[in-house]
């Protein structure tokens, strides 16, 4: 297994080439929903590509609490490796793994309990309801293969390994994208067959991330003990788990909130909603890659002590992310049109002048998200797990305030707007908290340097 030390090393080298792998590997995730948009919305029409978006954010929302939960369970992981602690590496890994299967598998009885219910709260029109159901209770029955593959691709990233995952995600996404075209284009399926493929594929990755734990060296491999659950390791792991789980939860809360005003106003304002969620989920997942690469950095080196080295990696990570923040809105003020007619066509002038005011707007905001990511990462890197849950529920507030107020004031400008406000809502604590734990590892350093 190719596990990384980044408690030496010079900073930045060390982030960018954990991030680039971290990089495709986010962008392979996001081929297995553009895989499913583009070929619905071509092969199907617009209306199932509404269909299927009007409730995108509501699969989010349980999939992130899934996703959420493992990237916690990975902080103590990683802190542990860096400690130099190889059995409670080895402990963790194992316990994790057993509590990520039963909540899986609770989320996915209770979701889909609660289906029905759920898309006539969100006032998904009535044309469009019948694709949405068919689509949404598959993704849900893949719920525990989204929970397993990112525990392991967690898991692998926490021990410095950021290549495996991406390796498995490319096979995963090709397998998506060929299952797509079979099912959608060649079988009665229609908008299930497309759901039906992003589950299988998502099995793939977990068959691959099974065969490189069990077959690989490093620490994982070490001797193995006799398991028994350790109360204090699993509270230690929960304690991180399910902050990052409700962030995550909350984050698609409030995208659902919007998502609920927007299809009040028409097909044309959800699919251009969809569309732009798209293309700028994957504008931000640079931004988003070397905060993920922050956690692991910042959790290795506060394992080991190692403050000076914490405080130098984010300052050169913030000054990457902000050249990017820049070199991405101006993509998206010249490109963003051209980027919405890969799903919808040159034909939808509607849809396109929606989609590239999104684009725009969000674009030229891409600096607060930057600062969001690289602050809260890597505070998480560091176990700070009040921080997350303020944040969430700043976000939360904020789109909250669009969904009720703006949206219905504004039209489809108020839904491009609530997510940089989100930004800014959910930047404020965490930027506050951020200079105090920087004091507070000045203040650290200095006594040690005393006693020294």
């Amino acid at each position: 297994m190719r596990e990384t030390n980044m408690t030496v090393g010079k900073p930045w080298r060390l982030i960018v080439a954990f991030a680039v792998p971290l990089l495709f590997g986010n962008l392979f995730q996001q081929f297995y929903s553009m895989a499913d948009a583009f070929l619905i919305s071509r092969f199907l029409g617009v209306e199932p590509f509404a269909g299927v978006s009007s409730t995108s954010s509501l699969s989010h929302i349980l999939i992130g609490f899934a996703s959420g939960m493992t990237a916690g369970f990975a902080i103590p992981l990683a802190q542990a490796y860096g400690a130099g602690d190889a059995g409670k590496v080895r402990k963790l890994y194992r316990q994790n793994l057993r509590v990520c299967v039963v909540f899986s598998l609770l989320l996915t009885c209770v979701s889909l309990l609660l289906v029905n219910r759920l898309l006539v709260c969100m006032r998904v029109p009535e044309d469009l309801i019948g694709y949405a159901k068919r689509y949404l209770v598959i993704l849900l029955l893949g719920i525990l293969g989204s929970m397993l593959f990112n525990y392991f691709a967690n898991t692998l990233r926490s021990l410095g390994d950021s290549r495996s995952p991406v390796t498995y995600l490319t096979v995963a996404s090709l397998v998506n994208i060929a299952l797509d075209v079979i099912l959608i284009r060649f079988t009665p399926l229609g908008v299930a067959g497309a759901a039906l493929a992003t589950v299988l594929s998502q099995w793939v990755s977990v068959a691959l991330c099974v065969r490189r734990v069990s077959r690989a060296g490093g620490v994982l491999a070490g001797e193995k003990e006799k398991f028994a659950f350790d109360g204090k390791l699993l509270r230690q792991s929960l304690s991180m788990g399910f902050p990052m789980a409700f962030q995550s939860s909350v984050i698609s809360l409030g995208v659902l909130l919007v998502q609920y005003a927007t299809n009040s106003m028409g097909t044309a304002a959800i699919a251009a909603y969809a569309a732009s969620q798209q293309i700028d989920g994957i504008a931000v997942e640079p931004l988003r890659s070397l905060g993920f690469a922050m956690t692991t950095f910042v959790a290795q080196n506060y394992g080991a002590g190692r403050f000076a080295r914490i405080k130098q990696g984010m300052r050169q990570c913030v000054w990457i992310t902000m050249g990017m923040s820049v070199a991405l809105g101006i993509v998206m003020l010249l490109f963003g049109r051209a980027f919405a007619a890969i799903f919808v066509g040159w034909a939808q002038t509607e849809i396109l002048s929606l989609s590239h005011e999104f684009l725009i707007v969000h674009g030229a905001l891409y600096a607060i998200l930057a600062l969001l990511f690289d602050w809260r990462y890597g505070l998480q890197g560091m176990g700070n797990t009040r921080v997350v849950v303020l944040g969430s529920l700043m976000e939360l507030l904020m789109r909250a305030v669009s969904a009720f107020w703006l949206v219905p004031a504004l039209g489809f400008f108020g839904a491009c707007i609530e997510t940089p406000l989100s930004w800014i809502g959910a930047l404020t604590p965490v930027a506050v908290v951020w200079v105090r734990t920087v004091r507070r590892m000045d203040e650290t350093q200095r006594q040690t340097d005393i006693k020294q």
